[in-house]
């Protein structure tokens, strides 16, 4: 692969001043590195017979959210054997998460595809955090992003199907503060 260096490094396609590449978000996944850019290039970095590593593709489309926004928070795991990419959207004040997205990568072209529908999956998306689960062995909504911010108290819902937002309430119809985590009940006792 052909990479635009200099002395000093690697120069991000996407970043408009020409500025070397800064990476500020990375998984491991199928043995490689998949790394985010501050500007959204992805790159794959994979290990080489001298033990040294070095970037064998980068994107040619940044990754960002498919609409404006004033400011967003971008989560990266994996979740079912697929890259997975969620934004929080504020879209008219920084301290409001307005919109929620999620992509799935295609490892063929590094390009993202856009999710409407999670199926039996639920991402939470915590302060440097985030995972999935599927939702039917754990006992929580599916095809849902719980959300938490550094601007909101509490942890908030998404719903891929209504594309609301809303706050996230206990049995006793007060906000979740913190989350506790319960096994479902499956009619087995774990008591012997």
């Amino acid at each position: 692969m052909k990479q635009e260096c200099n002395q000093n490094g690697l120069i991000d396609p996407n970043d408009p001043k020409g500025q070397l590449i800064q990476f500020c978000n990375a998984i491991i996944f199928d043995r490689k590195f998949y790394a985010l850019s501050l500007q959204g290039t992805l790159a794959v970095i994979e290990e080489s017979d001298e033990s040294q590593f070095q970037v064998t593709r980068l994107s040619r489309k940044q990754a960002i959210p498919s609409n404006y926004s004033m400011r967003f928070i971008e989560y990266f795991l994996e979740s079912n054997g697929e890259i997975l990419l969620i934004f929080l959207i504020s879209e008219r004040s920084n301290r409001i998460v307005d919109k929620v997205e999620v992509f799935k990568l295609q490892i063929e072209d590094l390009s993202w595809l856009k999710l409407d529908n999670l199926g039996d999956r639920t991402l939470f998306a915590g302060i440097n955090c985030c995972m999935s689960v599927p939702a039917s062995q754990v006992g929580c909504r599916n095809n849902c992003v719980y959300f938490t911010h550094h601007s909101i108290d509490g942890w908030r819902l998404y719903d891929m199907r209504s594309g609301y937002i809303t706050p996230c309430y206990d049995d006793a119809g007060s906000e979740i503060k913190n989350p506790t985590w319960e096994e479902p009940i499956t009619g087995k006792s774990s008591r012997r």
